[in-house]
């Protein structure tokens, strides 16, 4: 039982992830332009966008993805290696 919810905390982080990832490309690719493509992520990804911008209201545009997928990556790896122990 353990084993499933670590896999699906993972998938669930990989997406999130992937998510961030296509909001920051799409940033950078529209300048400025809103997309219906870029509102879906836009509002996916605004949840995990929030917080950091509280706590880091200087940050330059681009550290607050990078911050993101760092934490994203460090959690995955996470439990990578607590399903390794369980399983």
């Amino acid at each position: 039982m353990a084993q499933e919810i670590i896999t699906v905390l993972n998938w669930l982080l990989a997406v999130a992830m992937w998510l961030v990832i296509g909001r920051a490309v799409l940033d950078w690719l529209t300048r400025g332009r809103r997309t219906v493509v870029h509102q879906l992520f836009y509002l996916l990804t605004e949840p995990f966008y929030r917080p950091l911008r509280r706590l880091l209201p200087d940050a330059p545009a681009i550290a607050i993805p990078v911050t993101l997928i760092l934490l994203f990556l460090g959690l995955r790896v996470v439990l990578v290696v607590a399903l390794s122990r369980v399983g």
